[in-house]
């Protein structure tokens, strides 16, 4: 099944390679998103800010969920 990151504002979906903000203030793109290992977890989201760097994230910090 396909991961979709899914906003908690207007419950549209966020894409992978779409524009996001990281806690409300950083812009990044979000580069992939995976599904939860189990139910103690809520997945992550692969993201790229601007200047590059790559990190792993909790779908939360995009105000938004993983739905798979």
């Amino acid at each position: 099944m396909q991961a979709r990151l899914v906003s908690y504002n207007s419950g549209d979906s966020i894409p992978v390679g779409a524009a996001a903000e990281l806690d409300g203030n950083y812009p990044i793109t979000v580069t992939a998103i995976h599904l939860a290992y189990d139910d103690e977890d809520t997945g992550t989201v692969t993201i790229r800010y601007e200047w590059g760097a790559v990190e792993d994230i909790d779908p939360v910090r995009l105000g938004a969920y993983i739905s798979g």
